[in-house]
């Protein structure tokens, strides 16, 4: 019975020699686990500060294309003023060209006496045709008071 006893004993010692080198086993696992969460949740920390970040950097882009977009609107605006202004600038053009043509045939009807020793001689032109001016009414008219005529 002793000898049970003695070999129970070792075996019960073994075991727990066995069983205390694995809960040492267990607490070094759980501590390199510890470790590691505490290492997951430092990187999601910056992860979540990185992604903090990244959207405060994709708010100031959307705000700068805003202004680029307001400043690219405001030249649309500016060059079809221009555009504008170019037509306007090419319509007062050609009137005045036609006016300049009408004023230079109305200025070529004008005579120079010619002086002798070198004076200036008008400028051959040709005149440019004006529009015909509306018929005269040529029809006889009647007068109120019967058509009395004196001759003075």
């Amino acid at each position: 019975l002793a000898q049970r006893s003695s070999e129970a004993a070792k075996e019960i010692k073994t075991l727990i020699s066995s069983s205390s080198d694995q809960v040492e086993s267990g607490v070094a696992l759980v501590n390199r686990t510890g470790e590691a969460l505490t290492d997951i949740v430092e990187r999601v920390s910056n992860i979540a500060v990185l992604i903090g970040e990244i959207a405060t950097g994709a708010q100031e882009q959307s705000v700068g294309l805003g202004e680029i977009n307001v400043g690219i609107n405001e030249l649309d605006k500016v060059t079809q003023q221009n555009a504008a202004m170019v037509e306007e600038a090419n319509a007062a053009a050609v009137t005045m060209k036609q006016e300049a043509g009408n004023l230079q045939s109305l200025v070529a009807r004008f005579r120079l006496k010619t002086q002798t020793g070198g004076g200036v001689r008008p400028r051959e032109t040709t005149p440019l045709a004006f529009a015909p001016a509306p018929a005269a009414d040529l029809t006889p008219r009647r007068i109120a008071n019967g058509g009395d005529w004196k001759d003075f």
